[in-house]
């Protein structure tokens, strides 16, 4: 009988710099280690209006503002990535809602791509609908089926099973990647990502 593959499921939202990172990081240790992975969403912010607010709006020191994206450049020279930071901080619903219809499509992993390096690298607002369904379009998917989809419930239920879902693993902050039994926050060092994925393949 053959073994069943490791599946890792991570919890991530596209405004986030750390799971940008840990985006990077996940596909690095693909080339070292068998496993499929699953993506799935997190609103990490759905206070934040449609249109986007300043970082210099939102509630957090300037201080904790300057120590993140200190911290977010180093882990991003360790992985040799370019990140682009924006003084404006988009609305993610949509982009979540559109991932989704990807997902259903057979296309997840190429608009998860292009949505992430659109942002964290090339600065562009994905909050803004226009451009998200414009980078839908450029991987084949039907714009009038989007709309569609993000006008109907579907989208806002399916957010709301993941959150219930990720409320009863007791996980309150993204990324988070579950391997095997084990649940890991954040960006952390290859390292201990190495070390998880091994005991997940031994234990199988």
């Amino acid at each position: 009988m053959s073994q069943e593959k490791l599946k890792i499921i991570v919890y991530s939202d596209y405004i986030c710099p750390f799971c940008y990172i840990g985006y990077h990081r996940i596909e690095k240790l693909k080339e070292q280690f068998e496993f499929d992975v699953e993506w799935r969403p997190f609103e990490l912010h759905p206070e934040i209006p449609k249109g986007g607010v300043n970082l210099n709006q939102m509630p957090f020191p300037r201080e904790y503002l300057e120590m993140v994206l200190t911290n977010v450049k180093r882990l991003a020279d360790e992985d040799g990535i370019d990140v682009n930071f924006t003084e404006k901080l988009p609305n993610s619903q949509m982009a979540l809602y559109i991932s989704e219809f990807a997902r259903k499509e057979g296309k997840f992993d190429e608009f998860h791509k292009l949505v992430f390096e659109k942002y964290w690298k090339e600065g562009g607002d994905i909050g803004e609908r226009s451009l998200l369904l414009d980078l839908a379009e450029s991987i084949g998917l039907n714009r009038n089926k989007i709309e569609d989809y993000i006008q109907s419930d579907e989208p806002r239920n399916e957010l709301r099973r993941y959150l219930s879902e990720i409320r009863s693993l007791g996980i309150n902050g993204v990324p988070a990647f579950l391997i095997g039994k084990q649940i890991i926050f954040g960006a952390q060092p290859y390292e201990t990502f190495k070390t998880v994925i091994q005991k997940a393949l031994e234990q199988d």
